[in-house]
C-alpha cells in the first residue's frame, strides 16, 4: 500500500451500550488490521449533553475511587472506551466537524442502527464532508420494517455519493433498492470480523460470581421472560445472573450494574447458557460457542421493530430454533450446530473483509 489511509469511522460509540461499545472497537481494530489508520470521529449527539474529554477523564477518576457514582457517571462505559477506542477530538457541533475531518481519505458510517428513520440524523451520512473524502458504509443499519416516504428523497440525496454501501440487513438492502434505488451489499457486524481470541484478551473478571449460571441480557423493560428463565435454571440447578434494564428483575436475578464491555465479555465467556433478547448479545455468545436462546424483543407490528436483525443472523447461520417466544418451552435437546456456525463465518467474513479492501483501496 503506497500511501495509507487515515480512516474515520462514523457511529454511535459513547452510549452506555455494550454492542455499541464493541462494534466501534471491532470496526476500528479491523480497518487497523488492513494497514490503515482509524479513529472514530468523536461526534455527541447535543441533546445528550455537552462534555469535554477532561471533564470524562475526571468522570473516571472519580467512578473509579468513589463507588456511588459508578451508575450515575457510568464510568465503566468511559474507562473502556478511554482504552480501546481511538477518539478524535470531541464536538457536539455539527459545524465543526467539517474542520475536525478535514485530514480523513475516508469516512466509513456505520454500524450500528445509525440510519434507523426514527432516529433521522443526517450527520450519520456523513453530510458534513469535503468532496475530496470518500464516503463509505460498512453494516449501516435501517434496522425498521421500512423508510418513510417524506425521509426517501433525504437517503437517496446522501446515498447517491457514497463510494460503496455496505449494509448489514438483507431488509435493508431491500429496502435501499426498492425504495431508493440504491444499490448495496450486506456484510456482517464488524463483532463477527474480529476473532475470539481477541475479545477473550480484553475481558475483565467480576469477582464473588459462583459457578455455573445462566446468564441473561435483557434490554427490553417490558418483558415477560421470567417465568421462563426461572423454569429453564431450575431444571439445570443454575443461578441466575442478568444484566437487564428492567430494575423489577433484581428480585429474582442477582441483577449486575456498573458494568463495561469487557466485564460483558466475560459473563459471556463463562455462562453455561445465554438467553438474551440483544443482538449483539447473541453474536458473542455465538462467538464463545455457548448455549444460547434469543427472545425477540419486539413485536412485528411495534413500528419500531427492530427484529430484522435477528432474522438477518438467523438466516447465516440457521438458529430459527433458538429464537424463542415467552410461551415457548426451552429444550436443549437440539444443540447449535457450531461447526456449521465457524464454516459460514470464515465464508461471510472472507466476502465481507473482500468489501472493506475494495472499499477502502
Amino acid at each position: 500500500m503506497p500511501n495509507i489511509k487515515n480512516v474515520g469511522i462514523l457511529t454511535w460509540h459513547y452510549y452506555p451500550n455494550f454492542g455499541s461499545a464493541l462494534q466501534a472497537f471491532a470496526l476500528q481494530h479491523t480497518i487497523e488490521s488492513l494497514g490503515y489508520k482509524a479513529s472514530l470521529v468523536n461526534y455527541h449527539n447535543p441533546k445528550f449533553g455537552q462534555e469535554s474529554k477532561w471533564k470524562n477523564l475526571v468522570k473516571i477518576l472519580l467512578g473509579n475511587t468513589i463507588g456511588r457514582y459508578n451508575t450515575r457517571f457510568q464510568y465503566a462505559t468511559l474507562c473502556f472506551s478511554h482504552k480501546y477506542h481511538k477518539l478524535g477530538r470531541l464536538t457536539t457541533k455539527e459545524t465543526l466537524l467539517p474542520k475536525l475531518t478535514k485530514k480523513l481519505d475516508v469516512i466509513i458510517c456505520g454500524s450500528d442502527q445509525i440510519w434507523a428513520p426514527n432516529v433521522y440524523n443526517p450527520i450519520y451520512f456523513a453530510s458534513f464532508t469535503y468532496d475530496k473524502t470518500r464516503k463509505v458504509s460498512y453494516a449501516a443499519s435501517i434496522g425498521l420494517n421500512d423508510i418513510p416516504a417524506d425521509l426517501v428523497p433525504k437517503y437517496k440525496q446522501h446515498l447517491i455519493n457514497f463510494y460503496a454501501v455496505g449494509i448489514r440487513e438483507q431488509e435493508g438492502k431491500d429496502l435501499l433498492k426498492i425504495k431508493c434505488g440504491i444499490e448495496s451489499t450486506v456484510v456482517l457486524d464488524p463483532t463477527l470480523l474480529v476473532d475470539v481470541k481477541t475479545y477473550v484478551k480484553m475481558q475483565k473478571s467480576i469477582k464473588n460470581i459462583r459457578q455455573p449460571y445462566l446468564f441473561c441480557y435483557f434490554l427490553n423493560k417490558e418483558h415477560q421472560y421470567k417465568d421462563s428463565v426461572q423454569k429453564y435454571a431450575k431444571e439445570h440447578n443454575l443461578q441466575i445472573i442478568g444484566i437487564s434494564d428492567k430494575v423489577e428483575d433484581s428480585k429474582w436475578m442477582t441483577r449486575l450494574d456498573n458494568l463495561g464491555a469487557d466485564h460483558f465479555l466475560w459473563l459471556i465467556n463463562h455462562a453455561q447458557t445465554i438467553i438474551t433478547d440483544s443482538y449483539h448479545g447473541a453474536i458473542f455468545s455465538l462467538l464463545f460457542h455457548k448455549n444460547l436462546w434469543i427472545f425477540q424483543r419486539f413485536e412485528e407490528n411495534n413500528p419500531i421493530c427492530q427484529n430484522s436483525r435477528i432474522r438477518q443472523l438467523q438466516s447465516n447461520f440457521n438458529l430459527k430454533q433458538r429464537i424463542i417466544s415467552t410461551s415457548s418451552r426451552i429444550d436443549d435437546s437440539t444443540p447449535i450446530d457450531y461447526d456449521y456456525f465457524e464454516s459460514q463465518l470464515k465464508l461471510l467474513r472472507a466476502s465481507s473483509l473482500d468489501f472493506l479492501k475494495q472499499a477502502l483501496k
